[in-house]
C-alpha cells in the first residue's frame, strides 16, 4: 500500500495545515506590491526637482519597501497553527504581560514629560516648542480618553 509521504517542517509556517509554505505566495505577492507601491510612489509629485531617473527612483523605493509588503502578506496569509514553536494563545504569555505593562508605563511617562516639557519650555525656549509638546499631551490625552469610552461601552 502506497503512504503518501509527510511534508517536511516549513520553518515560517505553511497557509493552512498540509498546504504550501507561506514565503512561496508572500514572496512574488510582496514583491508585485512593493513594484506598485515604488511606482506610485514616484510618479507622486513628492519629488518635483529630482533628476533622479525615475525607473531608478521606482526600484529604490521598491526595494525599500519590499522587506514590509512580504512580511505584511505573509502574516495575512500564515496559519498560525503551522509556525513550529508558536503559542496557541500568545495573548496569555508573559511575554504579552511585558508589553501591556511597558505600553502603560510608557503613556503615564509620555503625559508627565509633555506636560513638565511644556512647562518649562515656556519659560526658556521659544513658544512653538512649548505648544508642540502641550499638543502631544493633548493628543496623548484625547487617544485615552476616547478608548477609555469605547472599552467602558463595550
Amino acid at each position: 500500500m502506497y503512504k503518501k509521504p509527510e511534508k517536511k517542517p516549513c520553518g515560517f509556517g505553511r497557509i493552512k495545515p498540509g498546504g504550501t509554505p507561506a514565503l512561496w505566495l508572500a514572496i512574488p505577492v510582496g514583491l508585485v506590491a512593493a513594484a506598485v507601491i515604488g511606482i506610485a510612489l514616484q510618479a507622486a509629485p513628492v519629488f518635483p526637482h529630482n533628476t533622479m531617473n525615475a525607473w531608478l527612483r521606482a526600484l529604490l523605493i521598491g526595494v525599500c519597501v519590499a522587506p514590509a509588503a512580504i512580511t505584511l502578506v505573509w502574516t495575512v496569509v500564515v496559519d498560525r497553527s503551522t509556525i513550529p514553536g508558536a503559542l496557541p494563545h500568545p495573548e496569555h504569555s508573559v511575554e504579552c504581560t511585558w508589553y501591556d505593562q511597558a505600553a502603560k508605563d510608557s503613556f503615564h511617562l509620555l503625559l508627565a514629560g509633555t506636560g513638565l516639557g511644556a512647562a518649562l519650555t515656556s519659560f526658556w525656549l521659544p513658544p512653538m516648542v512649548s505648544w508642540t509638546l502641550i499638543a502631544v499631551f493633548a493628543f496623548a490625552a484625547l487617544v485615552f480618553a476616547v478608548s477609555y469610552l469605547v472599552l467602558k461601552e463595550s
